[in-house]
């Protein structure tokens, strides 16, 4: 009887420690899909971090390259505005100059005229 119950509860031990250790390989194989999940979540994020950076360092780089591009063309119109402005002012001056010029041939020819009616 009593070996009987020793038996009985050695079995029922057993049988214990089995449902325990299978669940504790449910558990593991749970703990270790619920990983592979939250990894997998966390790279897909990652990865679309990572798509979106390099999009963002390729945008900028154009940007960059289009600001520069402005920049040079910025200049330039300075520069030929900067020349048309000088243009200008030639202008000016050969007109002031053309001016001069007419004024000069007025006097001079005021002068002949008077010194052709004293001749005759």
């Amino acid at each position: 009887m009593l070996s009987s119950l020793v038996r009985e509860h050695q079995a029922k031990q057993a049988a214990r420690r089995d449902i325990q250790e299978r669940r504790r390989k449910e558990a593991i194989i749970s703990a270790s899909n619920v990983t592979k999940a939250l990894v997998e979540n966390l790279n897909n994020r990652v990865a679309i971090a990572y798509n979106n950076e390099k999009k963002l360092d390729a945008e900028a780089k154009q940007l960059q390259a289009n600001a520069a591009l402005f920049a040079k063309q910025s200049i330039q119109w300075l520069q030929l505005i900067e020349n048309f402005n000088q243009a200008l002012k030639e202008l000016g001056d050969v007109e002031n100059w053309s001016k001069s010029l007419e004024s000069d041939m007025q006097t001079i020819a005021s002068a002949l005229e008077y010194a052709y009616k004293d001749t005759g």
